[in-house]
């Protein structure tokens, strides 16, 4: 998919405003499903960004939610915002466009709510099977009686699709509660810039899936037009909303607050031990389980934890987690295996202090990385060139200790993979930092080493030399 900032002018209709004549083209984008491609403009009436072209309904497959389930589904981002709701425990939920229904899940065992979903795809049909969710195929109008109504209205990455955004909040507004709240998440608008690393770009644009992006003021003055009070914030390249018909009910939205991680471990932990031997769910939360423990350095519980990693891991890839010299040079390794292998990495360095298997991790994790680039010509998902640039970086540092003389052809395939859009100058600057930081401390390990060395050598000579002037004299000559 190949992308190109232009200039001009362009007829497109804005799904937010209804405005078509005079759009700001911004750029045109080469789609194998489209000979004319996708035009992207901005809309000169309310500022929004809209895409000129939509992808047939919905063809993704089964191996398609794997590796969603595996590994891209953003469990930590969904209970962050529910912990940013402040509603009490025991709320009424609906998760509109639940997909999968990790937010169902998560929120049933986090706070014990009450959740309902709405969603037709084969994603909620597994869901509902495997975490016993009660998920409908029908739309807010048709699924529930007339009267029913939600203290939580939850839809998460879904708006961007949809091509009348403004009834559709409407019809949230005649679901909420009178003390409810309605949450939303959505890709920002800033992020379509020239200057916006394209493993960015690419999700927020998702061309052929989304109808439109806005940033935060826009998503806010939806919001109001649609009969809510509102509280928008930004994180990262996303847009996170709280809507209410009550003003006094945001009082409680804090949107810094995040779910704790120990929490969520826990609920990694009971899904793992739940899920069908090799299936995508038990790998999947077996790798959270250990990305937050290791987040939180609880590190003997990530330690005890290893064995169910070991087991899923080998029920699904027939893949030895021990052995992770085993996946390098293979092409089309599973992605999952970047961040599995690049906190296993972790492990090895900071609590078993085992610096050589550590390094043969972290060099797992980064060609894991790699191998996606190669296959696709592109990173499908954010989570896979940031652990493979820090994997790398860790690398370059552990090597320092152990084998200094590769550092510096890994420090080049860090650069490299930068260019390629696996880590940015920041990350490149830190692992570089602790590079130099790692020789300096062996430079002066080495320095003591000698300094010591030294010393022993001229206390045994003073020594050597006080014995022979203090030896009696024998009267015999030699």
């Amino acid at each position: 998919m190949a992308l190109e900032w232009v200039s001009g002018a362009v007829e497109l209709r804005c799904p937010v405003c209804a405005h078509s004549e005079g759009q700001e083209l911004l750029a045109r984008v080469d789609v194998t499903w489209r000979d004319a491609g996708v035009e992207i403009a901005r809309c000169s009436a309310c500022g929004a960004i809209v895409l000129g072209a939509m992808l047939p309904p919905s063809m993704y497959t089964d191996a398609d939610w794997d590796w969603y389930v595996e590994q891209i589904g953003g469990v930590e981002a969904i209970a962050d915002t529910l912990a940013q709701t402040g509603m009490r425990r025991g709320a009424r939920m609906l998760d509109v466009g639940c997909g999968y229904g990790f937010a169902l899940d998560v929120a049933r065992f986090l706070y014990e709510w009450e959740g309902i979903g709405l969603d037709p795809s084969i994603a909620a049909a597994r869901g509902r099977r495997d975490l016993d969710l009660d998920i409908r195929p029908g739309t807010l109008d048709d699924a529930f009686d007339p009267d029913e109504r939600f203290q939580v209205i939850f839809s998460s990455e879904v708006l961007e699709h949809i091509a009348d955004p403004m009834e559709f909040l409407r019809a949230v507004h005649r679901r909420l509660a009178p003390d409810g709240i309605v949450v939303l998440t959505t890709p920002d608008a800033r992020a379509v810039t020239p200057q916006t690393p394209w493993t960015i770009l690419f999700p927020v644009l998702s061309v052929g899936l989304h109808e439109f992006l806005v940033d935060a003021d826009g998503l806010e003055r939806m919001l109001r037009d649609a009969g809510f009070h509102a509280k928008v914030w930004q994180i990262g390249f996303g847009l996170h909303a709280v809507g209410s018909l009550d003003p006094r009910a945001l009082d409680a939205v804090t949107p810094g607050a995040c779910a704790p991680r120990k929490d969520l471990a826990s609920y990694a932990e009971m899904r793992c031990d739940e899920a069908a031997q090799g299936s995508a769910l038990e790998l999947g939360m077996a790798g959270r389980q250990l990305k937050w423990m290791v987040s939180s350095e609880d590190f003997a519980r990530a330690s005890a934890h290893l064995p169910k990693l070991r087991q899923a891991l080998h029920d699904r890839y027939s893949i030895d987690l021990d052995d992770p010299k085993q996946i390098v040079g293979r092409p089309g390794v599973p992605p999952v295996l970047t961040p599995v292998f690049c906190n296993l990495g972790i492990l090895r360095l900071w609590y078993e202090q085992d610096a050589p298997r550590a390094a043969d991790c972290f060099e797992a994790a980064a060609w894991a990385g790699r191998a996606q680039w190669d296959v696709y010509g592109q990173y499908q998902d954010p989570e896979t060139p940031a652990y493979e640039a820090l994997a790398r970086g860790h690398l370059a540092s552990t090597l320092a200790r152990v084998a200094p003389e590769r550092v510096p052809a890994v420090l080049q395939e860090l650069d490299e993979g930068m260019a390629r859009g696996a880590g940015d100058e920041d990350v490149v600057a830190a692992a570089k930092a602790r590079v130099n930081a790692e020789f300096a401390l062996r430079r002066s390990r080495t320095r003591r080493i000698l300094r010591r060395a030294r010393s022993v050598a001229g206390g045994a000579r003073r020594r050597l030399r006080r014995a022979i002037r203090g030896r009696p004299w024998s009267g015999r000559r030699a």
